[in-house]
Protein backbone atom coordinates (compact mmCIF):
# COMPACT_ATOMS: atom_id res chain seq x y z
CA UNK A 1 0.00 0.00 0.00
CA UNK A 2 1.22 3.24 -1.35
CA UNK A 3 1.91 6.45 1.19
CA UNK A 4 -0.48 9.11 1.62
CA UNK A 5 0.07 13.11 2.33
CA UNK A 6 -2.47 14.15 4.68
CA UNK A 7 -3.39 17.72 5.32
CA UNK A 8 -6.29 19.89 7.02
CA UNK A 9 -7.50 23.49 7.62
CA UNK A 10 -5.21 22.81 11.25
CA UNK A 11 -3.76 19.56 12.10
CA UNK A 12 -3.70 18.80 15.91
CA UNK A 13 -0.21 18.16 17.50
CA UNK A 14 1.37 17.96 20.93
CA UNK A 15 2.13 21.32 20.87
CA UNK A 16 -1.66 22.96 19.52
CA UNK A 17 -3.38 23.19 16.51
CA UNK A 18 -1.39 23.81 13.76
CA UNK A 19 -1.73 25.39 9.86
CA UNK A 20 0.25 24.38 6.81
CA UNK A 21 0.71 21.24 7.91
CA UNK A 22 1.51 17.99 6.03
CA UNK A 23 1.76 14.32 7.78
CA UNK A 24 2.85 11.25 5.76
CA UNK A 25 2.00 7.91 7.03
CA UNK A 26 2.85 4.57 5.60
CA UNK A 27 0.81 1.50 4.74
CA UNK A 28 1.11 0.16 7.92
CA UNK A 29 -0.10 3.40 9.65
CA UNK A 30 2.76 4.74 10.75
CA UNK A 31 3.70 8.50 10.84
CA UNK A 32 6.92 8.59 8.80
CA UNK A 33 6.92 12.73 8.53
CA UNK A 34 5.60 15.44 9.75
CA UNK A 35 5.76 18.95 7.74
CA UNK A 36 5.08 22.32 8.94
CA UNK A 37 4.36 25.47 7.68
CA UNK A 38 4.22 24.27 4.26
CA UNK A 39 4.14 26.95 1.69
CA UNK A 40 1.90 27.10 -0.93
CA UNK A 41 -0.06 23.81 0.21
CA UNK A 42 -2.50 23.94 -2.80
CA UNK A 43 0.03 23.35 -5.11
CA UNK A 44 1.79 20.71 -3.40
CA UNK A 45 1.66 17.15 -5.68
CA UNK A 46 -0.36 14.20 -3.77
CA UNK A 47 -1.55 16.07 -0.75
CA UNK A 48 -4.96 15.02 0.40
CA UNK A 49 -6.55 17.68 2.29
CA UNK A 50 -9.29 18.41 3.96
CA UNK A 51 -11.59 21.19 5.39
CA UNK A 52 -11.29 20.37 9.10
CA UNK A 53 -8.66 19.59 11.80
CA UNK A 54 -6.61 16.45 11.56
CA UNK A 55 -6.07 14.39 14.74
CA UNK A 56 -4.72 11.57 16.09
CA UNK A 57 -7.17 8.56 16.72
CA UNK A 58 -9.11 9.05 20.10
CA UNK A 59 -8.98 7.24 23.13
CA UNK A 60 -11.63 6.19 24.78
CA UNK A 61 -10.62 5.53 28.47
CA UNK A 62 -13.85 3.83 29.80
CA UNK A 63 -16.33 1.42 28.49
CA UNK A 64 -18.28 -1.95 28.59
CA UNK A 65 -18.85 -3.49 25.28
CA UNK A 66 -20.02 -6.53 26.71
CA UNK A 67 -23.47 -4.21 28.02
CA UNK A 68 -23.87 -3.15 23.92
CA UNK A 69 -27.10 -5.58 23.99
CA UNK A 70 -28.34 -3.15 26.68
CA UNK A 71 -28.81 -0.11 24.39
CA UNK A 72 -32.15 1.39 24.65
CA UNK A 73 -33.09 -0.62 27.94
CA UNK A 74 -33.34 2.22 30.60
CA UNK A 75 -34.62 5.07 30.63
CA UNK A 76 -32.01 8.17 31.71
CA UNK A 77 -32.27 9.76 35.04
CA UNK A 78 -33.27 8.54 38.80
CA UNK A 79 -29.18 7.85 40.08
CA UNK A 80 -27.06 5.37 40.00
CA UNK A 81 -29.14 3.45 42.88
CA UNK A 82 -31.60 3.01 40.01
CA UNK A 83 -29.73 2.32 37.05
CA UNK A 84 -27.67 -0.90 38.68
CA UNK A 85 -31.51 -2.40 39.97
CA UNK A 86 -32.05 -2.25 36.28
CA UNK A 87 -28.96 -3.67 34.77
CA UNK A 88 -29.63 -6.34 37.84
CA UNK A 89 -33.14 -6.99 36.50
CA UNK A 90 -32.33 -7.18 33.17
CA UNK A 91 -29.08 -9.61 33.68
CA UNK A 92 -31.86 -11.74 35.17
CA UNK A 93 -34.79 -11.20 34.28
CA UNK A 94 -34.68 -10.80 30.75
CA UNK A 95 -31.88 -13.57 29.22
CA UNK A 96 -31.34 -12.49 26.34
CA UNK A 97 -28.48 -15.40 23.96
CA UNK A 98 -25.30 -15.11 24.35
CA UNK A 99 -24.95 -14.69 20.76
CA UNK A 100 -27.10 -12.02 20.34
CA UNK A 101 -25.24 -10.26 22.68
CA UNK A 102 -22.15 -11.00 20.83
CA UNK A 103 -23.66 -9.77 17.65
CA UNK A 104 -24.25 -6.21 19.44
CA UNK A 105 -20.80 -6.02 20.67
CA UNK A 106 -19.16 -6.78 17.69
CA UNK A 107 -21.24 -4.28 15.88
CA UNK A 108 -20.23 -1.33 18.03
CA UNK A 109 -16.73 -2.71 18.17
CA UNK A 110 -16.89 -1.64 14.44
CA UNK A 111 -18.84 1.89 15.06
CA UNK A 112 -16.40 2.91 18.01
CA UNK A 113 -13.25 2.47 15.26
CA UNK A 114 -15.29 4.07 12.42
CA UNK A 115 -16.24 6.83 14.81
CA UNK A 116 -12.44 7.22 15.35
CA UNK A 117 -11.69 5.53 18.48
CA UNK A 118 -8.43 3.55 18.17
CA UNK A 119 -7.80 2.50 21.99
CA UNK A 120 -10.41 1.70 24.65
CA UNK A 121 -10.17 0.97 28.29
CA UNK A 122 -12.53 -1.75 28.76
CA UNK A 123 -14.26 -2.79 31.84
CA UNK A 124 -14.64 -6.60 31.58
CA UNK A 125 -17.35 -8.73 33.80
CA UNK A 126 -18.10 -11.61 30.59
CA UNK A 127 -15.87 -12.97 27.98
CA UNK A 128 -17.81 -13.53 25.64
CA UNK A 129 -16.10 -10.43 24.25
CA UNK A 130 -12.66 -11.71 23.84
CA UNK A 131 -12.50 -12.83 20.46
CA UNK A 132 -14.52 -9.75 19.31
CA UNK A 133 -11.37 -7.92 20.93
CA UNK A 134 -8.48 -10.40 19.64
CA UNK A 135 -9.88 -9.59 15.98
CA UNK A 136 -10.45 -6.20 16.34
CA UNK A 137 -9.03 -3.08 14.50
CA UNK A 138 -9.14 -1.44 17.61
CA UNK A 139 -6.48 -1.98 20.70
CA UNK A 140 -8.39 -3.16 23.79
CA UNK A 141 -6.91 -3.12 27.38
CA UNK A 142 -9.20 -5.22 29.40
CA UNK A 143 -9.86 -4.46 33.26
CA UNK A 144 -11.24 -7.64 34.65
CA UNK A 145 -13.48 -5.87 37.26
CA UNK A 146 -14.38 -7.24 40.59
CA UNK A 147 -17.01 -7.27 42.58
CA UNK A 148 -17.28 -9.50 46.02
CA UNK A 149 -19.10 -12.89 45.32
CA UNK A 150 -21.54 -14.30 47.09
CA UNK A 151 -20.57 -17.15 49.47
CA UNK A 152 -16.89 -16.13 48.74
CA UNK A 153 -13.84 -15.54 50.28
CA UNK A 154 -11.96 -12.38 49.27
CA UNK A 155 -9.08 -14.12 48.41
CA UNK A 156 -10.73 -16.67 46.14
CA UNK A 157 -12.66 -13.68 44.69
CA UNK A 158 -8.89 -12.01 44.04
CA UNK A 159 -7.80 -15.48 42.38
CA UNK A 160 -10.42 -16.08 39.96
CA UNK A 161 -9.97 -12.58 38.85
CA UNK A 162 -6.20 -13.26 38.26
CA UNK A 163 -7.34 -16.55 36.65
CA UNK A 164 -9.54 -14.57 33.93
CA UNK A 165 -6.60 -12.43 33.45
CA UNK A 166 -3.83 -14.93 32.87
CA UNK A 167 -6.53 -16.36 30.08
CA UNK A 168 -7.15 -12.92 28.38
CA UNK A 169 -3.18 -12.31 28.59
CA UNK A 170 -2.43 -15.84 26.93
CA UNK A 171 -4.84 -14.59 24.20
CA UNK A 172 -2.56 -11.61 23.75
CA UNK A 173 -5.04 -8.99 25.01
CA UNK A 174 -3.38 -6.43 28.02
CA UNK A 175 -5.58 -7.10 30.98
CA UNK A 176 -5.02 -6.04 34.17
CA UNK A 177 -7.13 -6.89 37.73
CA UNK A 178 -8.88 -3.99 39.15
CA UNK A 179 -12.11 -3.08 41.77
CA UNK A 180 -15.12 -2.35 40.03
CA UNK A 181 -15.83 0.35 43.44
CA UNK A 182 -15.75 0.46 47.36
CA UNK A 183 -19.86 0.38 47.41
CA UNK A 184 -19.33 -3.47 45.50
CA UNK A 185 -16.27 -4.39 47.66
CA UNK A 186 -14.88 -4.96 51.25
CA UNK A 187 -11.77 -3.28 52.09
CA UNK A 188 -9.50 -6.47 52.32
CA UNK A 189 -10.87 -7.46 48.40
CA UNK A 190 -10.41 -3.24 47.61
CA UNK A 191 -6.65 -3.81 49.79
CA UNK A 192 -5.79 -6.85 47.61
CA UNK A 193 -6.73 -5.77 44.51
CA UNK A 194 -4.99 -2.34 44.75
CA UNK A 195 -2.04 -3.74 45.48
CA UNK A 196 -1.35 -2.58 49.42
CA UNK A 197 -2.42 -5.91 50.96
CA UNK A 198 -0.55 -8.86 50.74
CA UNK A 199 -2.35 -12.21 49.79
CA UNK A 200 -1.68 -15.41 51.66
CA UNK A 201 0.58 -16.16 48.72
CA UNK A 202 2.90 -13.44 48.68
CA UNK A 203 0.84 -11.73 45.65
CA UNK A 204 0.59 -7.94 44.86
CA UNK A 205 -1.38 -6.52 42.15
CA UNK A 206 0.08 -4.09 39.66
CA UNK A 207 0.17 -2.98 36.26
CA UNK A 208 -2.80 -0.30 35.16
CA UNK A 209 -5.41 0.25 37.74
CA UNK A 210 -8.92 1.67 36.67
CA UNK A 211 -12.06 2.33 39.28
CA UNK A 212 -15.59 3.80 39.56
CA UNK A 213 -15.02 6.85 41.81
CA UNK A 214 -17.49 9.27 43.88
CA UNK A 215 -20.16 8.56 40.66
CA UNK A 216 -23.02 8.32 43.72
CA UNK A 217 -23.39 10.33 47.22
CA UNK A 218 -25.94 7.40 48.25
CA UNK A 219 -23.99 4.42 47.24
CA UNK A 220 -20.35 5.50 47.49
CA UNK A 221 -20.50 6.90 51.43
CA UNK A 222 -18.56 9.18 53.25
CA UNK A 223 -15.38 7.22 53.84
CA UNK A 224 -15.22 6.25 50.00
CA UNK A 225 -12.34 8.66 48.65
CA UNK A 226 -10.10 7.26 51.68
CA UNK A 227 -11.64 3.77 51.66
CA UNK A 228 -10.14 3.42 47.75
CA UNK A 229 -7.58 6.14 47.76
CA UNK A 230 -6.05 3.80 50.71
CA UNK A 231 -6.46 0.75 49.19
CA UNK A 232 -4.58 1.47 45.72
CA UNK A 233 -0.70 1.24 46.06
CA UNK A 234 1.64 4.30 43.80
CA UNK A 235 3.50 1.06 42.51
CA UNK A 236 0.88 0.42 39.23
CA UNK A 237 2.13 1.77 35.98
CA UNK A 238 -1.47 4.44 35.89
CA UNK A 239 -4.42 4.62 38.15
CA UNK A 240 -7.34 5.99 36.59
CA UNK A 241 -10.54 7.61 38.67
CA UNK A 242 -13.69 7.00 36.61
CA UNK A 243 -16.24 9.74 36.42
CA UNK A 244 -15.46 11.27 40.08
CA UNK A 245 -18.58 13.11 39.09
CA UNK A 246 -18.77 14.09 42.97
CA UNK A 247 -15.19 14.95 43.27
CA UNK A 248 -13.82 18.15 45.00
CA UNK A 249 -10.94 19.78 45.11
CA UNK A 250 -9.63 18.02 48.19
CA UNK A 251 -10.38 14.79 47.07
CA UNK A 252 -8.23 15.32 43.72
CA UNK A 253 -5.22 16.64 45.93
CA UNK A 254 -5.65 13.65 48.27
CA UNK A 255 -5.55 11.33 44.79
CA UNK A 256 -2.38 12.98 43.28
CA UNK A 257 -0.55 13.35 46.17
CA UNK A 258 0.01 9.50 46.09
CA UNK A 259 -0.36 8.47 42.69
CA UNK A 260 1.34 11.64 41.29
CA UNK A 261 1.14 12.15 37.72
CA UNK A 262 0.13 8.51 37.26
CA UNK A 263 -3.36 9.49 38.14
CA UNK A 264 -6.17 9.92 35.41
CA UNK A 265 -9.33 11.17 36.29
CA UNK A 266 -11.81 10.28 33.05
CA UNK A 267 -15.43 10.99 33.35
CA UNK A 268 -17.65 10.07 31.40
CA UNK A 269 -19.98 12.93 30.42
CA UNK A 270 -23.22 11.67 28.61
CA UNK A 271 -23.14 8.70 31.00
CA UNK A 272 -22.87 10.62 33.54
CA UNK A 273 -25.90 12.78 32.47
CA UNK A 274 -27.45 10.28 31.88
CA UNK A 275 -27.27 8.02 35.17
CA UNK A 276 -27.07 11.46 38.04
CA UNK A 277 -28.31 14.24 35.48
CA UNK A 278 -24.52 15.77 36.42
CA UNK A 279 -21.17 16.47 34.96
CA UNK A 280 -18.16 16.43 36.97
CA UNK A 281 -16.97 19.44 37.89
CA UNK A 282 -14.21 20.20 34.80
CA UNK A 283 -13.60 23.70 35.97
CA UNK A 284 -12.20 22.29 39.59
CA UNK A 285 -10.03 19.53 37.81
CA UNK A 286 -8.41 21.85 35.00
CA UNK A 287 -7.40 24.09 38.33
CA UNK A 288 -5.94 20.75 39.91
CA UNK A 289 -3.73 20.10 37.13
CA UNK A 290 -4.86 16.68 36.92
CA UNK A 291 -4.53 14.49 33.89
CA UNK A 292 -8.28 14.27 32.32
CA UNK A 293 -9.15 12.20 29.76
CA UNK A 294 -12.46 10.70 28.04
CA UNK A 295 -14.81 7.53 28.28
CA UNK A 296 -18.09 6.51 26.69
CA UNK A 297 -19.34 3.96 29.30
CA UNK A 298 -21.30 1.34 27.97
CA UNK A 299 -24.63 1.57 25.77
CA UNK A 300 -26.12 1.04 28.84
CA UNK A 301 -25.98 4.74 29.86
CA UNK A 302 -25.08 6.15 26.37
CA UNK A 303 -26.98 6.13 23.12
CA UNK A 304 -23.64 6.68 21.22
CA UNK A 305 -20.03 5.47 21.32
CA UNK A 306 -18.26 9.03 20.01
CA UNK A 307 -16.11 10.60 21.06
CA UNK A 308 -16.75 13.63 19.56
CA UNK A 309 -20.30 13.64 21.40
CA UNK A 310 -18.51 13.65 24.63
CA UNK A 311 -16.34 16.65 23.64
CA UNK A 312 -19.25 18.35 22.70
CA UNK A 313 -21.44 17.92 25.67
CA UNK A 314 -18.41 18.88 28.02
CA UNK A 315 -17.84 22.29 25.37
CA UNK A 316 -21.85 22.88 25.69
CA UNK A 317 -21.91 23.17 29.46
CA UNK A 318 -18.00 24.76 30.11
CA UNK A 319 -18.02 26.84 26.38
CA UNK A 320 -14.16 28.38 27.74
CA UNK A 321 -12.45 24.89 27.14
CA UNK A 322 -10.97 25.14 23.60
CA UNK A 323 -10.98 22.60 21.23
CA UNK A 324 -7.39 21.58 21.33
CA UNK A 325 -7.58 21.20 24.89
CA UNK A 326 -10.70 18.39 24.23
CA UNK A 327 -8.22 17.06 21.32
CA UNK A 328 -5.63 16.75 24.08
CA UNK A 329 -8.17 14.79 26.76
CA UNK A 330 -9.54 12.79 23.74
CA UNK A 331 -6.05 11.49 22.19
CA UNK A 332 -2.70 11.74 24.22
CA UNK A 333 -4.18 12.40 28.28
CA UNK A 334 -5.82 9.16 27.21
CA UNK A 335 -3.46 7.00 25.99
CA UNK A 336 -0.80 7.87 28.57
CA UNK A 337 -3.70 6.84 30.79
CA UNK A 338 -3.75 3.41 29.45
CA UNK A 339 0.60 3.61 28.72
CA UNK A 340 0.15 3.12 25.01
CA UNK A 341 1.55 7.19 24.18
CA UNK A 342 4.78 5.60 22.81
CA UNK A 343 2.62 4.64 19.64
CA UNK A 344 -0.72 6.37 20.53
CA UNK A 345 -2.52 9.73 21.00
CA UNK A 346 -0.61 12.41 18.82
CA UNK A 347 0.64 13.02 15.98
CA UNK A 348 4.35 12.46 15.77
CA UNK A 349 7.24 10.57 13.61
CA UNK A 350 7.32 6.43 14.19
CA UNK A 351 3.88 6.32 16.05
CA UNK A 352 0.85 4.75 14.63
CA UNK A 353 -1.85 6.47 16.15
CA UNK A 354 -4.67 6.18 13.29
CA UNK A 355 -5.51 9.65 11.97
CA UNK A 356 -9.24 11.17 11.58
CA UNK A 357 -10.54 14.41 10.26
CA UNK A 358 -13.26 16.42 12.64
CA UNK A 359 -15.49 18.12 10.04
CA UNK A 360 -17.94 20.68 10.28
CA UNK A 361 -16.22 22.35 12.39
CA UNK A 362 -16.69 26.30 13.55
CA UNK A 363 -13.15 26.88 12.18
CA UNK A 364 -13.94 31.04 13.25
CA UNK A 365 -14.67 30.11 16.89
CA UNK A 366 -12.78 26.92 16.92
CA UNK A 367 -16.21 24.83 18.20
CA UNK A 368 -17.70 21.88 17.73
CA UNK A 369 -21.46 22.13 16.11
CA UNK A 370 -24.50 20.39 16.18
CA UNK A 371 -23.36 19.44 12.73
CA UNK A 372 -19.74 17.99 13.81
CA UNK A 373 -18.56 14.55 12.93
CA UNK A 374 -15.84 12.40 12.51
CA UNK A 375 -14.09 10.59 9.54
CA UNK A 376 -11.46 7.81 10.09
CA UNK A 377 -8.92 8.61 7.49
CA UNK A 378 -6.33 5.72 8.47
Amino acid sequence: MNNRKISAAFTALPEGLVKNCVVEVNGKGEIISVERNVENLDSCAGVEYFNGILSAGFVNCHCHLEYSYVKGMISPGGGLGKFISNIIDIKYNRPIAENDKIEMAAKYDKVMFQNGISAVGDHNNNDYVTDIKRNSDIYYHTFVELYDADNQDSESTFYDGVKRAETQRELGLTTSVVPHATYTLADDLVAMIGGEKETSKGDINGGILSTHFLESVKLGGENEVDRMIGAINNQHDSVLLIHSIYAKKEDIEKAKNKFGDKLTVAPCPLSNLFIEERLADYKMLIESGVRIAFGTDGLSSNEKLSIIDEMRCVQDNYSDIKIDTLLKWATLNGAEALCINSWAGSIEIGKRPGLVILEDIDLQTMKITSESSVTRLV
